[in-house]
Parts: C-alpha cells; structure tokens; sequence
C-alpha cells in the first residue's frame, strides 16, 4: 500500500465538483515572514508550496473572507470551513491565517479553541518562528467573559478563528462566537458534522440561508446522501469551503465480539428495569437525566467487561514490539440500581481507569489522559481545573512520544534536531498510552514518525459518537512509526454495544456522504460488528424461547391431583 504521508492530501473538494474549484488570485502568504532562526525553513517551505494544502488552504479561505459579495450569515458575517482531515495542518493553517489577516487589515485576528489546546496552537506558532503579535489566543471557556469585556472596550477583530470547530454544536459557543466583534469567521474541522443539526449549521453560515431553511431542503429530500453531497458541491464550488485529509493507511482488523456472560445480561435486565420503575415515578422534567444516567451505567458495565480481554490484548502486542494506544469511554458509575452485599450503591471504575490498574498490577506502566469534569467546557468557573488538567495530560502524552527534547529557560519542551534540522530519535517513556475519545482530538504529539519507532496498534472500544471515533481513528494513524497503523475493535452483544454501534454506524453514514475517503473501512467494519452482535442477540433469544417452551412443557406434564381421577384399587376394597 503507498504510504499517503508522502505526498500532499487527497483533495476531496476537487473530487467532489470535478476539479471545478476557484483558485486563489492573491498569497496573502507572501507577508508573513520568520524570525532568522533555524525555525525559518519550516515557515518558508509552507509559504512556498512544497506541500500546498497548507499555502492553499489559507490564502482559498482568505479569498473568501474578504470578497465583498461573499454570502453572509444573519449576523452579518462571511465565514469559511476549513474541513481538512487529522494531520492534515489545521493548526498551521489556523496560526497563519490569523496572521496573514491581521498584517492586511491592521486589526488583530481572534483565535479560541479549548483551553487544553491553547498551548499546542502557541508550540505551533513558535515552531514557524513567528510571535503572537496581531493574534489574541483566548479559550473557547472564556469566550463569553472576553467578549464583554472587548464590547466594553470597544475592541474589534478582523476575524474570528475556531479550532476544532466540531464544538460549535454546543449553544453557548455558538452565541459567544457570535457575539465576537469581527466581521469574518473562520472555522477548522477534522469533523464538523456527524448528524443533521450540525451539517445545518455550517452550511447556513457559509451559504447565507437560514438554517430552518436549509433544514427543509434537507428533510424534503428523496435521498439524504444525493442532497448532503449536492449541498456540499454547491458550497465548495462557491469557494465556501475546502475539504483535503489522507486515505486509511493501515490495517483494520475483523471486530473482536466477545461473548455476553449470564452475570453481565441479569445486571442489564436489572439496571432496564430498575430505571423504568424510577422513571414511572418521576414527573417528565427528571426523564432525561434519568434515561442518561442509564445509558451511562450501561456503557459503563459493558466496557467493564472487556477489561481482561483488552489487557490480555494490550500484553501480546507489547511482545511483539508494538505501541499501544488503547481508546474507549471512562465514566466510573455509583449504581443507582445495582447494590454490594452490604447495601451500598455497586460501584463500577471507568474503563480505562479499570485498564490502567490492571496494567499496573502486571507491573505495566501506561500514559494516562484524563477527561475534563462533564459539562465543564460551558463553565467559566471550572477553566482553572481544566487548564490543570490539561498540562497533566501533556506531561502523559509526551511520555508516550518517541522523539529527544528539551525545555527551555521559559520551561517550554521543544524538539531537538540535528544539524540537517531533522528531529533526533529517542525512544519514549512508555509504550501505551489510554486515551479517551472525550480527549481524542487535538493531539499534536502524535503526528513524529521516526523509522526506528515501534509500529503503532490501536484498540478501539465502541462509542456512539462518529466524530469521537473517527477523531480517535485519525489521530491513532499518525503514528509514531513508517509502518501501517493496526486497528483493533473491540465490542461485546450486550445492549449497550448494540445501542453504540447502531449509533456509531449512523453518524459514519452521514459522514461518509461528505466524500471522506478515510471512513470506508470503519463503516464496513461497524456494520460488520452490528450484523453479527443482533444476529447473536437473536440466537440468544430463541434458546430462551426454546428453553421456556420445554419448561412449560415439563410443567404442564406434571400430575395434577384435582384433574386427574384416582385409579380403582385392584382389590376392589377402598383404601
């Protein structure tokens, strides 16, 4: 298979209409210069286009933020999507639009991502030798407050810049994006829509209609993928947006489905039936939570039983000299149903969490990345616990990472390079890093390849959200190594599984119909997992059938005093 790292992207877009794209007729590259240091090389070769998906990316999404008849949203605004795949240079792209936008208007270029990705974008932009002048990095969680303070001050952008944009389905961050004083907007996603509501979204900011429109035109269609790619072909040959990723390279093996035990199916019924009783007796207010908290205990019992599966996994690719990176969910439960022998709630360890202390017990040490509080991203009080728990999560993940490197005198972990400017190879800290899908996107980290590194294995569990997975299968494909990537999924028929594989496969279908010619081979895979986890679950319930039926049976056969007359006595004599 020819390594897709070796050449520029796919270009999806121009796939998509023909190679009938507008090409850019200004490089608003061409001003954005390098201090004179080693780092100048790196930001020269972007500007020249020895790889254009970078220099093209740029200079397409600022030829569209600043024609006059560009289409605008309701706000007022004209807006790009970047929709560029993992390890395609989003980042890079992001720093040297702001940059190159600033230095044509004067005005500063806004650029808010999640907090635990700020530091990443900063690394980023020292790398290409550049400063932060004509650049205002600010947190996604801290959008609300900065935008009244700037309202306050009277401050104004030239544009708006989100990173992983795919957070823009949660309303606070689209209406404190809105309420930013810039009259462009500029959107980067690996993923930025899995269902309709977000696909809504997007396109009517890039094509000026309302969204209840656009959801119209969607819903009143005979063919809902005709209609996304249709959609998607008018907006791109408009010049609204550009779509460019790499093809799977690696190997993606047949889904391990492990059996359900009597234990885990009984503790199912339990928890189904112990919610029903619970939501019969509250009133409708509670019936979300509820039915959330029950999908979480679910997920949560289900993956708990793939721990010594997944480690045994995890132990026989270390023996091959393989890295592992081991993706699921990690949400410990406090049951509300199911209880210990002493009467307490049954509590049950996070997948990952449960994974990790089995390692260890093996004498197995792993890098662990931990999930932010849920909900926390909307809560500007929680921004220090998450800034906290952020650094953590890059003090683990470069443990992981093959590669020399240093801190400087400002603390700051940089890369050591040989005198052809090459990165110097060393081997990491560990070799198997537990990440959950909540943290999947945006780790830079993971895009060194050296040719001495370990291959890569990754091992999937199920989750109901494409954008996570696909996210996870991205990130895992930039390797550490030149090998092929292997993929491993992981799924059992319990209720769950079938619930997060039915979703999953949903949402890959929907994104599938975008052109990504990296979903193929996951869609083909979930739908091979779901085939055989109902056609399981069908079989187990027609041996309960079975088994009912002969039980009545016997039942049925059983002597019956009061229908059965009692026989005459031989002797004739009544006893």
């Amino acid at each position: 298979m020819e390594n897709p790292f070796e050449r520029p992207p796919i270009n999806v877009s121009a796939a998509l209409t023909g190679g009938q794209i507008p090409n850019w007729k200004k490089d608003y590259l061409a001003t954005v210069s390098a201090a004179p240091h080693e780092n100048q090389r790196l930001l020269n070769s972007l500007r020249t286009g020895e790889d254009p998906t970078i220099r093209d990316g740029v200079n397409l999404a600022l030829s569209r933020l600043f024609d006059p008849e560009a289409p605008k949203d309701l706000h007022g605004r004209t807006a790009f999507l970047v929709h560029d795949g993992t390890g395609t240079g989003k980042s890079f792209q992001a720093i040297l639009a702001a940059k190159a936008i600033a230095l044509e208007t004067g005005e500063p270029a806004l650029v808010t991502t999640r907090a635990d990705l700020v530091p990443a974008l900063k690394r980023d932009l020292d790398r290409l030798g550049l400063d932060d002048t004509g650049i205002v990095f600010v947190a996604t969680e801290q959008l609300g407050a900065f935008v009244k303070d700037a309202k306050k001050e009277k401050r104004t952008f030239s544009v708006a810049i989100i990173d992983e944009a795919q957070d823009c389905r949660f309303p606070d961050v689209r209406n404190f994006l809105d309420r930013v004083p810039a009259r462009r907007q500029l959107f980067f996603s690996a993923a930025p829509f899995h269902n309709i509501t977000e696909f809504c979204y997007f396109i009517s900011k890039l094509n000026g209609k309302q969204i209840h429109q656009v959801k119209s035109e969607i819903n009143s269609a005979t063919d809902l993928r005709v209609e996304i790619a249709d959609q998607l072909r008018q907006i791109t040959a408009a010049g609204g947006m550009v779509h460019r990723e790499f093809p799977l390279f690696g190997n993606v093996h047949p889904a391990e489905l492990l059996p359900v035990s009597a234990e885990t199916h009984t503790a199912e019924t339990q928890l189904i039936e112990g919610y029903g009783r619970l939501i019969d007796r509250c009133d409708l207010r509670q019936h979300r939570k509820l039915k959330e908290d029950l999908d979480v205990e679910l997920n949560t019992a289900s993956d708990a039983s793939k721990v010594n599966s997944v480690l045994q996994q995890t132990l026989d690719l270390l023996s091959q000299n393989k890295k592992v990176i081991v993706t699921g969910d990690d949400l410990p439960v406090a049951s509300r149903i199911l209880k210990e022998q002493d009467g307490l709630p049954k509590e049950t360890a996070g997948f990952l969490s449960g994974l990790r202390q089995a390692l260890s017990d093996q004498g197995v040490e792993s890098s662990f990345i931990q999930t932010f509080p849920q909900n926390s991203d909307a809560i500007p009080g929680l921004s220090k616990e998450r800034t906290a728990i952020a650094a953590r999560n890059f003090e683990e993940m470069a443990r992981f990472v093959d590669g020399a490197y240093r801190k400087n005198e400002a603390g700051q972990r940089f890369e050591v390079r040989d005198w052809h400017n090459h990165p110097v190879y060393a081997p990491s800290q560990t070799k198997i890093i537990l990440l959950p899908y909540q943290q999947a996107a945006g780790w830079p980290e993971l895009n060194q390849r050296f040719a001495q590194a370990p291959g890569i294995s990754m091992i999937l569990t199920p989750t109901a959200s494409a954008d996570q997975f696909i996210q996870a299968v991205g990130r895992g494909s930039r390797r550490n190594s030149q090998g092929l990537t292997e993929y491993h999924l992981v799924a059992n028929g319990s209720h769950a599984d079938r619930h997060r594989l039915s979703q999953l496969l949903k949402g890959l279908q929907f994104i599938a119909a975008t052109g990504s010619p990296a979903v193929t081979p996951f869609l083909k895979l979930t739908a091979e997992c779901l085939d055989i986890a109902l056609a399981q679950r069908a079989a187990h319930d027609q041996r309960l059938i079975r088994v009912q039926k002969v039980q009545q049976t016997r039942s049925a056969r059983k002597f019956d005093a009061n229908r059965c007359p009692i026989p005459p006595s031989c002797s004739g004599v009544r006893p």
